[in-house]
């Protein structure tokens, strides 16, 4: 038996909630700054600083990542929060999965369609112009779907086993 190993590692977008509290984090401190030097100093000196450490958080703390290993049959997904925290997502055996395609492919429509309970969970970077995949298993009668992007290298080591439930 062949032992096939492949792991994708990408960096995601910030969501709309992130980049809405970088900026919202960078407004406060602003206006506390200016309320400091122009108004009150000892009354927005505390304010200022914590904002000023807000937004240092928001904007430098706030990174993501997403990581999939492939390795004999096994698929894991986690999540690394700012390059120090990894938080496994999912582990699941190819045998769970029902299918692998791309987004909007018309197979993957008809198991959206009837199934209305459908599970879905974005593990991709979010940024335009890449080719996003969506993986299918089902756990205890309810459909999970999972967004992802693979490269081509770790689709092939997934074909060598499972090229049925691998559509290109």
């Amino acid at each position: 038996m062949y032992d096939f190993q492949k792991t994708v590692l990408l960096s995601a977008r910030p969501t709309a909630a992130t980049m809405i509290l970088r900026f919202v984090s960078m407004f406060l401190a602003v206006f506390c700054l200016v309320g400091f030097i122009w108004l009150n100093p000892p009354a927005f000196l505390m304010p200022m600083i914590g904002f000023f450490v807000w937004w240092w958080w928001t904007c430098f703390h706030s990174g993501l990542e997403y990581e999939y290993a492939y390795f004999d049959g096994n698929l894991d997904f986690d999540k690394i929060k700012d390059k120090r925290k990894r938080k496994s997502i999912i582990s699941l055996h190819m045998d769970q999965v029902e299918q692998i395609a791309p987004a909007g492919d018309p197979s993957l429509q008809n198991i959206h369609q009837k199934n209305s309970n459908v599970k879905f969970m974005d593990l991709s970077s979010r940024k335009e112009g890449r080719k996003f995949y969506e993986l299918i298993w089902t756990e205890k009668q309810q459909t999970v779907c999972i967004r992802f992007e693979p490269d081509d290298s770790f689709l092939d080591s997934i074909c060598v086993k499972y090229a049925r439930k691998v559509i290109r």
